[in-house]
């Protein structure tokens, strides 16, 4: 049975929109520079690979990672990987350690402890017809075969280039053939054109025409046949000439039926729509990354596939229920999910529910010391029987939002009503205006900046109005 530590959460100031939070380590801090690293991490089914993101977290901390299993080789990042890796590292030394000690050393922006982070093997006490195959289910990086990059190739080419120029000397003068100006390079000998060609077209149309009396008969040719005769209807002209073209159709074999012209509509069955059963399929849950590194969100997206349980969504909407938050910055993405009751969670959840093979507890996980909002709102949410509805703003008047004003102005108006606000249309019915306004100024009129929307929610409380006058 394996145990895991909670993440230590860091004890952050205010978030102020704007302000950044960078890892210990910065930008190109070569702090595991001593370190000859083998990377081999997979799903816990053995059909997902995720070496790659920790490679590359791996050489952007300085370490040296090796594609072989060599005696370089001085730490192993291993999770569900092959039993042979397991017991050669045992055999040489090397430290066996999980993904979470990558993530550790990023986020110190030193070399951390290996011991507090060991790699475990869940194949090491099944026998060998039980332990799982790898498989990788991704798709390779496909690099087409050339004559530069493939020898074989190559000597195909020129074995080609040899023949057909042996053929090019036997054969007559006049006859097209396929040659080479080049290595590589054919062209068609542009010489005698085919003198029965033009004969071969003109006796391939006359026998076009001839069988042109057979077709099954046209929307024109109905249409003539039902003046001619008015007492005749277009069905029944349509199944006259049928009926002539199917007799002389006799004489030369089987036709087919035209169906394209449908001006008989009664002698067509319409087709009946399949009945569904069941009941209809629950709107999945979506996650949003926010402030997420791009090799990051490979790793997630790459988890998610394999865990199932969620789809991605760019902005939280009513579907999200999980914020996933690489560096700690408040965003858009980061007070929509406050405002609607989700999850607000760091990446490490990511990294220990891939460790464990299954989605894990969030409650470790959640940023609500970062944003003390977070917590509130989402155990609101779910005591909520009905859609969830905030109530920060529900005792505060009317509000306008200036269309100067930034974030956007839909953004906020949107803020707002998740926290029970009232947005006013007009100015003149508003008792508070968020944002920069450039209009007639009034005292019974409040005019704050928009940080006041976003720091009320962030904290959960009403802020001060004093604290976000703009000027007059």
């Amino acid at each position: 049975m394996r145990t895991f530590l909670p993440p230590r959460q860091r004890t952050l100031g205010p978030a102020a929109p704007g302000s950044f939070m960078e890892a210990a380590g910065g930008a190109g801090a070569a702090f595991l520079k001593d370190i000859v690293a083998y990377v081999e991490v997979w799903s816990s089914k053995g059909t997902e690979n995720y070496s790659k993101t920790f490679t590359k977290q791996l050489e952007d901390m300085g370490a040296t990672v090796s594609k072989t299993f060599n005696k370089q080789v001085t730490h192993v990042i291993f999770k569900d990987g092959y039993q042979s890796t397991w017991d050669k590292a045992q055999k040489t030394g090397a430290k066996l350690v999980s993904v979470l000690w990558v993530e550790k050393c990023r986020m110190a922006g030193a070399h951390v402890d290996e011991s507090l982070f060991p790699a475990v093997n869940t194949n090491e006490n099944l026998p060998s017809l039980v332990k799982r195959k790898h498989k990788c289910m991704q798709p390779k990086d496909f690099i087409p075969k050339t004559p530069e990059n493939d020898k074989r190739l190559q000597k195909k080419f020129e074995k080609m280039a040899e023949e057909l120029q042996r053929q090019k000397t036997a054969l007559d003068d006049g006859v097209p053939i396929l040659l080479f100006e080049s290595p590589r390079s054919p062209v068609c000998s542009s010489t005698v054109p085919v003198r029965s060609h033009e004969s071969m077209m003109k006796k391939r149309l006359k026998e076009m025409k001839e069988k042109r009396e057979n077709l099954s008969p046209t929307s024109s040719q109905i249409l003539q046949q039902s003046q001619q005769n008015p007492s005749i209807t277009l069905c029944e002209a349509s199944l006259n000439v049928s009926h002539q073209s199917f007799s002389s159709g006799v004489k030369n074999g089987p036709m087919r039926p035209d169906t394209s012209d449908s001006s008989c509509t009664s002698l067509v069955r319409p087709q009946k729509r399949p009945k569904t059963h069941g009941k209809e399929m629950k709107p999945m849950r979506t996650l949003v990354m926010t402030s997420m590194p791009s090799e990051k969100q490979e790793l997630i997206i790459q988890v998610v596939n394999a865990l199932k349980g969620f789809s991605f969504s760019p902005e939280v909407c009513e579907s999200t229920t999980h914020v996933l938050v690489g560096n700690v910055v408040r965003t858009l993405n980061v007070l929509m999910g406050i405002a609607r009751g989700c999850w607000i969670l760091s990446y490490e959840w990511v990294l220990y529910s891939l460790e464990w093979g299954h989605w894990i507890s969030e409650e470790p996980f959640e940023l609500s010391e970062t944003f003390p909002a977070a917590l509130i709102c989402r155990l609101e949410r779910q005591l909520s029987t009905q859609q969830y509805q905030g109530t920060l703003f529900a005792n505060q008047p009317k509000m306008f939002i200036a269309p100067a004003s930034s974030p956007p102005r839909a953004k906020l108006c949107e803020l707002v009503r998740l926290c029970g606000g009232q947005v006013s249309p007009a100015p003149e019915l508003a008792s508070l205006i968020i944002g920069p306004y450039s209009g007639k100024k009034e005292e019974r009129i409040q005019y704050l900046s928009e940080k006041w929307v976003l720091d009320s929610i962030t904290q959960h409380k009403v802020c001060d109005f004093k604290n976000y006058q703009l000027l007059q």
